[in-house]
């Protein structure tokens, strides 16, 4: 598997939209509201699949940064790439917040303010580019 996207339920919606994006552009992806919705131990679940997915992205907001850092699906990844540098954590910031307090040392891509298209169009090209490099 490609992606796994972890997000607060606030940000449902860009989550959705990241997986669907990533999805058309031939990508495999695991998110909560796709495929845990109805398993009683989805979080278990949720830190298994993103132990075998290639890169894990954090769907990042004033909501995320106060409620999901410490479950094990992000702990795992950010563990793992505290830099982004390898390209298992891939942090995506979609509402205005302070990623640089919380993670100082990685680097996210921000969508903040952009319009679904440019949304899409950057998030793919990011992804492109450290699937080229990596």
């Amino acid at each position: 598997m490609d992606f796994f996207v972890t997000y607060h339920a606030a940000d449902q919606r860009w989550a959705e939209g990241i997986g669907r994006w990533l999805e058309e552009a031939g990508y495999s992806v695991e998110l909560q509201s796709w495929d845990y919705w109805a398993r009683s131990s989805f979080i278990l679940e949720m830190f298994a699949v993103s132990a075998i997915a290639e890169s894990t992205i954090a769907v990042l907001s004033p909501d995320f940064l106060t409620d999901n850092l410490e479950r094990p699906e992000w702990a795992a990844a950010y563990a793992q790439d505290p830099t982004g540098a390898a390209g298992i954590l891939i942090p995506v910031r979609v509402r205005d917040c302070d990623v640089a307090t919380l993670l100082p040392d990685t680097p996210f891509l921000d969508l903040v303010g952009l319009d679904d298209d440019a949304a899409a169009e950057t998030l793919l090209a990011e992804i492109r580019e450290r699937k080229r490099q990596g």
